[in-house]
């Protein structure tokens, strides 16, 4: 019987009107639980843990287009390997808009993290509903899920996007699966697989969804073998099998999952069962959470922690059969096996992370089934008779309040990697991820023996680290100590670097000794595991360059050009259309024109040789290679420029940039030539860098690298126009320097 509010008399209309007032403001609340404690986290900035990959380093989703982003969808990618082998498409779908409306700018895509986690609590609470709780249940276990100390790890960091999004499908799914299970319309059942399938383009933890959709048949007393007779579940079923093929495949091509470790069926399904009770445990008490949790050390004491663990979980599961099956129990065997279920993609049975015993994140999804446990027992608790009722509900309220206190602190060590990695060394100081993690923040930041500094700590607690040993070469480069930069890097291969990670210093280290050919060959070996890496490719069009080989240099700016097209044919479009010397210049300074995203690279080694390798034949070389390249490049897209009106795909800023880094080129090289006492050719080079930058006559005056022409008459007219735009009190070293790191 339907009733409508007409009907009703004022004191039922009251009533309902009252009921409605408090819906709206117990989801209005659970929206506040979600957001508040996390608000922390907005202002911080993108991480050097896995947001490169998945963002600022990205190449994939700088550019949004219909082609680029079906190309995110292709398990062979053409613009760029798939970030640490984890097939997401979905997630990086979202990440391309965003950086189309936004660019990098942190705080918008760690608020979009946010506002997924609280469509997620809604969801959950409609999840409850469908499960026949009551509101009251429902309502705490969506508060729980809400402010869990936990959940920090997948919402504040930019980079697990993949979880939040996964957890909307996931839910949608389930929930949408339950409507049409209650209705039998078929829409609401492909609205479920629809659901399903993006959540598996989300993340591959998704692939346990039929497993828990046949665990809500079961709670909900609908027999299994109506499934024989309309198998509902089977295309879930083939979809996950799929899924799980693809993550297997591409998990195991990047190194993610080991052979070994897969065969170690014993070992892994006792650690399993460690994790199962480790998040058992902070479920009920989220305090101490780090973002790094070692693997227990081999021995007899963790041997025997394990086999407890694997006994307890027998017995719990055993125990929970025969006494649900007895007592027509549903809830407890339903949320305790809900969570084993969903945890197990990430559970070490198989081993998908190196490294890690647990993580906070593998907690997102599975969390649900404990939550839903703990928040029915305090329901219960609260409703006993008695007159400490107010006392009790008072003490449920606190403890919200309380794990919403502990998001609100953990949020705010996911600001940056640096509090990030201080925060774990706190609780595991011999942390070597988070030594290097510091380690390689101090390096980008120029402070190089405070990065040496946490690298030597991090040897005394792993000195078989491979990735230490890596920084390591890449700190004794930016030291300009090349005999140790190639000493460090063979260490790290014989420890069992990867070629995708050492490939691209080895690459640098082979240029700077002048062995371009074999800087190519580095290169060439990283292609062959990950062929679309367009950076790559420009890296050894320069190489190429060096040792005179054209038609080489040519084909790896063609083939880098094929691997990001949306980028490079649009360059090449509004070339060709606002520059009428376009058709007439060299294929050499069309297609360098056109991929000038290697510029930047081949400035950028140039300095390391002049300022940090001090190898001054060396820098000089790359000077002439710079100038005599992309002067002519840097010169048609000017012309296009001027002749369009506007700077078409790279902005005005971008193009006096570009222009001021050839300036700098240019008046380096003058530097060099007057140290070597070759005055006219010095004089030549000023004048050019003057050309590009007018604001460089001010440190020519001053430089004491140009003191041998102080008193030359062509110098000193050179140099006699007035400043402009200068950086006051900072020398053009360290501006150069400047310049490098924000490259």
């Amino acid at each position: 019987m339907v009733t409508n509010a007409n009907s009703l008399n004022p004191a039922e209309a009251r009533t309902m009107s009252h009921r409605r007032r408090a819906f709206r403001l117990a989801l209005a609340g659970l929206l506040l639980l979600a957001v508040v404690p996390l608000l922390p986290s907005l202002p911080g900035k993108f991480l050097d843990w896995d947001d490169p990959y998945y963002v600022t380093h990205n190449f994939r989703i700088h550019q949004l287009s219909w082609a680029n982003a079906a190309d995110l969808f292709r398990l062979a990618p053409r613009n760029g390997p798939i970030p640490n082998g984890q097939y997401t498409p979905l997630a990086e779908l979202t990440l391309m808009v965003e950086h189309r409306l936004a660019g990098l700018t942190p705080w918008v895509y760690r608020a979009t993290n946010v506002a997924i986690h609280a469509l997620n609590v809604l969801l959950v609470y409609v999840l409850l509903r469908k499960l026949r709780a009551d509101r009251a249940w429902a309502w705490l276990t969506a508060a729980l899920f809400a402010v869990h100390p936990l959940h920090v790890e997948s919402v504040a960091w930019i980079a697990e996007r993949k979880d939040v999004l996964c957890a909307f499908f996931y839910l949608g799914a389930m929930i949408s699966y339950l409507h049409f299970r209650d209705t039998g319309r078929r829409w609401q059942y492909l609205a479920a697989l629809a659901a399903g399938v993006l959540a598996l383009l989300s993340k591959p933890m998704a692939v346990t969804l039929p497993a828990v959709l046949v665990l809500c048949d079961l709670y909900l007393r609908r027999p299994l073998a109506e499934q024989w007779k309309r198998p509902w579940l089977l295309p879930f079923a083939g979809l996950s099998l799929v899924f799980a093929g693809i993550t297997l495949r591409t998990h195991t091509g990047y190194g993610i999952i080991r052979g070994g470790e897969v065969g170690n069926v014993v070992q892994n399904a006792m650690m399993a069962c460690w994790n199962f009770f480790w998040f058992a445990g902070k479920t009920v008490w989220p305090v101490g959470l780090t973002a790094y949790v070692p693997v227990p050390p081999a021995g007899a004491a963790t041997t025997v922690l394990y086999v407890l663990a694997l006994l307890g979980v027998a017995a719990l599961a055993a125990g929970l059969a025969v006494y649900s099956w007895r007592r027509g129990l549903r809830l407890v065997p339903f949320g305790v096996f809900f969570f084993m279920v969903a945890l197990l993609p990430v559970s070490r049975l198989v081993p998908i992370g190196i490294r890690y015993m647990v993580a906070d994140r593998f907690f997102y999804i599975p969390g649900i089934g404990f939550l839903m446990l703990l928040a029915c027992g305090l329901v219960r608790w609260v409703r006993r008779p008695g007159a400490a009722r107010p006392v009790r509900i008072a003490a449920v309220a606190a403890l919200v309040l309380a794990w919403g206190g502990l998001t609100f602190a953990q949020s705010r060590v996911w600001r940056t990697s640096e509090t990030l990695w201080t925060h774990v060394l706190e609780r595991v100081p011999d942390a070597t991820v988070a030594l290097n993690g510091l380690a390689l923040a101090r390096l980008n930041d120029g402070q190089l023996e405070r990065s040496d500094d946490y690298l030597q700590r991090s040897l005394q607690a792993d000195p078989d680290f491979e990735e230490t040993w890596a920084l390591r070469s890449r700190l004794a480069y930016r030291q300009g100590d090349l005999e140790a930069a190639e000493r460090y890097l063979d260490v790290a291969k014989t420890k069992g670097l990867s070629p995708l990670l050492g490939a691209d210093i080895e690459a640098k280290l082979k240029s700077a000794a002048g062995d371009h050919q074999g800087a190519i060959l580095a290169r060439s070996a990283y292609v062959e595991l990950q062929p679309a890496a367009p950076e790559f490719y420009r890296g050894m069009a320069w190489d190429a360059l060096h040792l005179g080989d054209e038609s080489q240099a040519l084909a790896c700016l063609a083939k880098a050009q094929e691997l990001a097209p949306a980028v490079q044919v649009e360059m090449e479009r509004f070339l060709s259309a606002n520059d009428p010397e376009w058709a007439r210049q060299p294929e050499r300074v069309r297609l360098l024109a056109a991929g000038i995203a290697v510029f930047p690279a081949a400035y950028d080694f140039a300095q390391d040789m002049h300022f940090r390798v001090r190898n001054e034949a060396r820098a000089l070389k790359e000077y002439d290679l710079i100038l005599a390249n992309f002067e002519e490049a840097l010169a048609c897209w000017r012309r296009a420029a001027a002749a369009a009106g506007e700077a078409g795909p790279l902005t005005a800023e971008a193009l006096s940039h570009f222009g001021r880094m050839l300036g700098i080129a240019a008046y380096n090289k003058g530097c060099l030539l007057a140290k070597s006492g070759r005055t006219d050719e010095a004089l030549a080079a000023l004048r050019r860098a003057f050309e590009q930058d007018a604001s460089l006559r001010a440190n020519a005056r001053t430089d004491a690298d140009l003191a041998a022409l102080r008193e030359n008459p062509d110098f000193i007219e050179l140099t006699r126009s007035p400043d402009a735009g200068m950086r006051r009190g900072e020398s053009l070293q360290a501006q150069i320097i400047s310049n490098a790191r924000t490259l």
